[in-house]
């Protein structure tokens, strides 16, 4: 759980954190708070994702960007960016 929390840490400052206890599934809720100790994201990290390897890693990466976007930390360009990159290709017959 070393290596989880140091990731967390890195990936969330200055925000705080705290996981719940774990979940009958394996998994643990992610609660993210600001300076002024206001709830600002929850969400659950599977059981798989907290070794903190790879999948970890992106999921925690995929949540850091959604907080950002919440925030209103990314510029409208990148969120369009972000929706186009999204959408699956279709090819015409």
């Amino acid at each position: 759980m070393d290596r989880l929390s140091r990731l967390l840490t890195d990936t969330f400052a200055p925000y705080d954190f705290s996981l719940d206890e774990p979940r009958p599934d394996g998994g643990r809720v992610l609660t993210v708070s600001n300076e002024d100790g206001e709830v600002v994201m929850r969400r659950v990290i599977a059981g798989e994702h907290l070794d903190g390897g790879e999948q970890g890693v992106r999921a925690i990466q995929t949540m850091r960007r959604d907080l950002a976007v919440q925030e209103g930390q990314i510029e409208d360009d990148v969120i369009v960016a972000l929706r186009q990159r999204a959408q699956v290709l279709r090819y015409g017959t």
